[in-house]
């Protein structure tokens, strides 16, 4: 977990993908940190990153060793760092956008994103309980659009699809995509400065 540097109102929870605390997901870090957030990255996966070559592998990692069970620690993390700021944001990308899901209950949080996160699917009963900003790729492995059909209508909760592979925020990845990801931080941008509460 990054060092805490209590300067600022808002926080950010960057939650890592199977690859674990990569070049991208630290990067994602810098640039919130840039913009005025505290960041607050954990290391799920408790080793050095996979590379993109071995997603299988760290597929199976993250599920023989860390599970999507993780979200309970990310509450906490929530309520152990709320006191100290107005506003507590989650951002996940991939698997770290499934667990961002499964927070979306907890109303401490000023807004949840989540960018593909395609085990979504299996967690569709949730209903948030802060703004939720779902972006999901339309090709992905899944069928996407019957997922939207499902949680459209959730209060709190706003969808975008993106004509993109999975993973096409990942500047590194072989699936980055310039114009999509553009839009989608731009939606991002826009998401967090409507969600921040200014005291």
């Amino acid at each position: 977990m990054d060092k805490k540097f209590i300067n600022n109102k808002s926080a950010i929870i960057i939650l890592h993908e199977i690859y674990g605390m990569n070049e991208f997901i630290q990067k994602q870090c810098q640039r919130f940190k840039e913009t005025g957030y505290d960041v607050f990255c954990p290391d799920m996966l408790g080793k050095q990153p996979f590379p993109y070559e071995e997603s299988t592998e760290a597929y199976d990692y993250f599920i023989k060793n860390v599970g999507f069970e993780v979200y309970k620690e990310i509450n906490a993390l929530v309520y152990q760092i709320k006191e100290k700021y107005d506003n507590i944001f989650i951002i996940g990308y991939s698997i770290g956008a499934t667990i961002a899901w499964r927070c979306c209950e907890n109303s401490l949080c000023s807004g949840i994103i989540a960018c593909y996160g395609s085990r979504i699917r299996d967690y569709t009963d949730l209903n948030p309980a802060c703004p939720t900003l779902l972006l999901f790729s339309n090709e992905d492995s899944f069928d996407v659009r019957m997922l939207v059909r499902k949680l459209r209508g959730k209060r709190h909760l706003s969808i975008m699809e993106l004509d993109a592979p999975h993973g096409f925020m990942d500047f590194y990845s072989k699936y980055f995509n310039i114009q999509q990801s553009k839009l989608a931080e731009e939606s991002i941008t826009g998401f967090l400065k409507e969600c921040t509460k200014v005291n």
